[in-house]
């Protein structure tokens, strides 16, 4: 049997986000693991407790709230950078009961978002923080090269506009890497007067030559190539299949992955489904955010979520409705 010291060490941690969008922050008491460092606060289950429930104690005995909503789980991941395995289950929580503060002789702070690089922060922490930061929705676009370029261009701008949408792929494997980048240039243009990132798929050239904010490669150029030196603040993103790619994600680096295909779709025929049952378990705990991907739109957003996905990436669902 394993020992203690091998089995996870579960423990729920809940992000609050103040009206004026500012996040708190605990520091690590003398003599606790980790000490000086900051977390977002929280705390290890007790005797099999409920993950909602260990962070609704956890928060009342050491902040002082207390009926938080606990609606839609951020990410759960396992990671090993400190004395045992960790497995962290991540709420946001915008809305409580009573005034931080810290109980048992912690220091708190409430710290803008673009802040928490000045403090030094718990180890997987940028895991955390990168869930924090991604939109629930991912749209990829169908290829401009196989379709009615007015059309195309009308419907993109129809889908930057929309709120929910703050992150975008631009997918065209039918152009070679000159149209293409003259092409991406356009969209991130578009892109960007919307609010909108936008990721490439091709080489870091390209994107840095379109002012893209980021790369979105298959898993075998990113073991091929390594992580690219992108600039802070841009995304490395990875299209996955199995649970070994997203093991190879994060050994390599990236930011984020999507995962497919739930169902079968005409992008990728004949590919195997995995279905939920299946993609649930190649998703697994692995320490970074994944999007489901494959016959899914808007109405799958909570069973994905429900399911520790970031949310659902698609093309036809989206760009179908914009129509």
């Amino acid at each position: 049997m394993p020992s203690d010291k091998q089995v996870p060490l579960d423990i729920a941690v809940g992000i609050l986000v103040d009206q004026a969008g500012r996040l708190l922050i605990a520091r690590r008491r003398p003599g606790t693991p980790g000490e000086g460092l900051w977390e977002f606060p929280g705390g290890k289950r007790e005797n099999e407790e409920p993950m909602r429930d260990c962070l609704a104690r956890e928060l009342a005995e050491e902040v002082g709230v207390t009926d938080c909503r606990l609606d839609t789980p951020l990410i759960r991941f396992m990671h090993t950078k400190g004395e045992r395995p960790v497995r962290l289950h991540v709420w946001r929580i915008d809305q409580w009961q009573g005034e931080p503060r810290g109980l048992e002789g912690q220091q708190l702070a409430w710290v803008e978002r673009r802040a928490l690089a000045d403090y030094q922060l718990l180890p997987a922490t940028d895991v955390i923080l990168c869930a924090f930061d991604l939109p629930d929705r991912y749209p990829i676009t169908p290829a401009l090269s196989a379709a009615d370029p007015n059309a195309w261009w009308a419907r993109l701008e129809t889908l930057l506009a929309q709120p929910q949408t703050r992150l975008l792929r631009l997918r065209d494997q039918g152009l070679e890497d000159g149209a293409y980048q003259a092409l991406a240039a356009k969209v991130v243009d578009a892109g960007h007067r919307h609010g909108v990132a936008v990721l490439v798929d091709r080489s870091l050239a390209v994107c840095e030559a379109a002012g893209a904010d980021g790369l979105h490669w298959s898993v075998a150029r990113l073991l091929e190539s390594g992580r690219p030196a992108l600039a802070p603040g841009q995304l490395l993103a990875v299209s996955a299949h199995t649970g070994a790619d997203l093991v190879a994600a994060v050994e390599r680096g990236a930011d984020f992955a999507v995962l497919s295909p739930v169902a079968a779709t005409p992008t990728h025929p004949g590919a195997p489904a995995l279905g939920w049952k299946g993609w649930c378990a190649a998703r697994a705990d692995h320490a970074l955010p994944v999007y489901a991907l494959g016959g899914l739109g808007e109405d799958d957003l909570s069973a994905a979520q429900q399911r520790n996905a970031q949310g659902v990436a698609a093309i036809r669902a989206f760009w179908k409705a914009t129509d």
